[in-house]
């Protein structure tokens, strides 16, 4: 293995790996500089002395056009959110910024890695052999009490050793249970292609056995889309391979892992009447009150009499923090609540960003960490060029797929699909040890085709 092989390899195990601890704060947010900054960035560092010692190869590549007039069109985004907008601190916008072109990074770097189909199996081990590390810890996390490193919210930021208890939901070695439950979608599905298309018998044996161990976990984080993203991302993927009579035991796999967990069935029925109440309080118009007849009173004005007060303080309700891990509160308040917030608050926040600038949006970070929309996040805050430039990239794939198609190109497109439909509802692309894996995984798939 040279140099960029090794570098791959540890961020492949690395980033999934190592739990969110901060190593400096950034001003004006709770978002840090932490460990897997310093690595990335030593890592792409080693990819660009490689890139000018071979005259860079990578403009020769088309995707790199598709992604050049991306990073243009966020930082057009970002000047004009500097120069003329002027809400949204400077460092933030600087924040946000780089770590898109961090994440991104990591496709240029994988795609100079990749020289051959023996390199690819030996990813394909250490990608493995990562999804099942991150399941122990997991199980851990949930029957033996390995501590969880949050950034759920400000105070949990900070790096503080939490205890899970019996309410919460498992996040393992990331940050939050919804960026471990997407991160497992693409683990299931590309293990999952490996185990219906291999003809190796041992290996069939072995991608199973770990199937049913991410799977598991995907169970234990409880995320509803996921769940879902999953279930179509996997489909999709049948489908293409024709291997049809698979879909049978995946449905059946899946009806019976959602009767069977209490936590994520109690969620998947009190989302219908969740949605539809929401959907009701979206289209009630306020009724116009008319303003009452002024009636002469010849009465005297009594002496109104004063009376104390006890003002209790609101609490503070922090994003996306667990509703397990308050008791008092049910699952269908918590499952009311998480729709409330996206269709009264998140979504109408990212519309009203469009609105202002649709061409440009009004800059990364304009409209705080959670959107939990990628794709209303994109046009929010990089309007029409931002979002048409990005889904060009992602369009590129998929059309790439059909002209060229491969049993692997088809079970990489299916993670790619089941990666669209969680960002419906989660900001995976803004979730950097997601963001940071996915762009590995698109190197990858980009190799593959």
């Amino acid at each position: 293995m040279n140099i960029l092989n090794s570098v791959l390899a540890i961020l492949i195990m690395f980033i999934p790996l190592y739990p969110k601890f901060p190593l400096f704060n950034v001003q004006n947010t709770y978002v840090a500089i932490r460990l897997d900054d310093i690595i990335v960035a030593i890592s792409v560092l080693i990819w660009f002395i490689y890139q000018i010692k071979h005259k860079f190869p990578i403009f020769k590549e088309k995707i790199t056009w598709f992604i050049i007039a991306y990073l243009l069109a966020i930082f057009l985004s970002t000047l004009n959110a500097l120069l003329i907008f002027q809400t949204v601190p400077k460092n933030i916008l600087a924040l946000h910024f780089i770590r898109r072109i961090e994440y991104i990074s990591l496709f240029f770097l994988t795609i100079t890695t990749l020289k051959n189909k023996k390199d690819l199996k030996i990813f394909y081990f250490f990608f493995v052999v990562t999804a099942l590390l991150v399941s122990a810890y997991g199980f851990g996390q949930k029957y033996f009490h390995l501590p969880v490193v949050s950034t759920m919210n400000s105070e949990f930021s900070k790096g503080q050793l939490l205890e899970m208890n019996v309410w919460t939901r498992i996040s393992a070695t990331f940050a939050g249970h919804y960026d471990l439950a997407a991160y497992m979608t693409i683990v299931l599905i590309i293990i999952g292609g490996v185990l219906i298309t291999t003809k190796n018998k041992f290996l069939k044996f072995v991608s199973l056995l770990i199937w049913f161990v991410c799977f598991q976990i995907l169970n234990l984080t409880a995320s509803r889309i996921s769940t879902f993203a999953f279930w179509g991302g996997m489909t999709i993927t049948i489908i293409l391979l024709k291997r049809y009579l698979w879909i049978i035991p995946l449905s059946i796999l899946m009806i019976l892992s959602i009767v069977n967990s209490k936590d994520l069935n109690q969620r998947l029925l009190a989302t219908i009447p969740s949605f539809k109440s929401q959907i009701k309080t979206i289209k009630k118009a306020p009724t116009p009150t008319p303003s009452p007849i002024p009636v002469v009173s010849t009465a005297p004005i009594p002496t109104p009499k004063v009376v104390a007060v006890k003002v209790i303080p609101t609490p503070t309700v922090f994003r996306h923090t667990p509703i397990e891990e308050f008791p008092s509160v049910d699952i269908d308040a918590g499952v009311a609540r998480s729709g409330e917030i996206r269709f009264n608050t998140e979504w109408p926040r990212a519309i009203t960003a469009f609105k202002k600038n649709i061409l440009l949006g009004t800059g990364l970070g304009s409209i705080t960490l959670a959107t939990d929309n990628d794709f209303l996040r994109l046009l929010g805050e990089s309007g029409l060029l931002g979002f048409f430039t990005f889904m060009s990239i992602l369009v590129f794939f998929v059309i790439k797929t059909f002209k060229k198609p491969s049993s692997l190109a088809y079970i990489f497109l299916g993670a790619l699909m089941a990666t669209l439909a969680n960002s419906l509802f989660i900001d995976v692309f803004e979730a950097s040890k997601f963001a940071y894996t996915f762009w590995i995984m698109m190197g990858i798939y980009y190799f593959i085709l």
